[in-house]
């Protein structure tokens, strides 16, 4: 399975995090909404805390891949090892471009208890966002989403995306990647070793016997 690599140079994309994400026209120190609170870790989890399996996933809302596995992997995985407490999910921003960045931006500033929906919007709309993107109306197709989850207008959109501290926070998660080396999405992590997505990613039950496999591994 081939992946979506990161640019070349870090900084690129931090100048993306670090600046007005896009045209955005929010004042940079406009703080986050109220009902915003930042997740406990770097990371939006699913899962037993206490699960024996802990997958952490670095992924991009416009990495082809990344919707593979949320469209045909994740289902899977959620109703047969998150739900049952065998596996701690941990999903981590790893933007690859400023459309990221703005997408990333909006699903925190909806608040975590959405985080999931619009991200999982995102990645039904991602050819809608690519299509957009070509035209100069991406920004109408993030409005769509956001007034989907809570975020009402065009100003209140503004200052998510120019949202200083949500911006930071993204910076912060994607920077935990090169602990573990990332460079590509989706890259994996399973119980702190990284999982490239390789052939056990290609179908459900691929993955669901890899999973298997790491869990019989720690009952012997």
């Amino acid at each position: 399975m081939a992946l979506v690599s990161r640019p070349s140079a870090l900084v690129s994309v931090l100048a993306l995090v670090i600046a007005a994400c896009g045209n955005a026209t929010g004042d940079d120190t406009t703080p986050a909404p109220a009902e915003v609170t930042a997740p406990a870790i770097l990371g939006h989890v699913k899962g037993a805390e206490d699960a024996p399996l802990t997958i952490i996933e670095y992924a991009s809302p416009t990495c082809s891949h990344c919707k593979h596995f949320h469209d045909d992997i994740m289902p899977t995985l959620e109703g047969k090892f998150i739900s049952t407490g065998k596996v701690k999910f941990i999903f981590r921003e790893y933007p690859l471009n400023d459309l990221d960045v703005v997408a990333y931006a909006m699903a925190n500033c909806a608040g975590e208890e959405k985080f999931f929906d619009v991200l999982a919007d995102l990645f039904e709309h991602q050819q809608d966002v690519f299509d957009a993107s070509k035209t100069g109306a991406v920004k109408q197709v993030f409005l769509g989403i956001a007034a989907r989850h809570g975020i009402a207008d065009e100003t209140a959109f503004d200052a998510c995306i120019a949202n200083r501290p949500i911006r930071q926070r993204i910076a912060d998660t994607m920077m935990t990647g090169d602990t573990f080396g990332v460079k590509a999405t989706p890259t994996f992590i399973v119980n702190g070793t990284v999982k490239p997505a390789d052939v056990d990613v290609r179908s459900p039950e691929a993955f669901e016997a890899y999973v298997n496999g790491e869990l019989e591994k720690l009952a012997q």
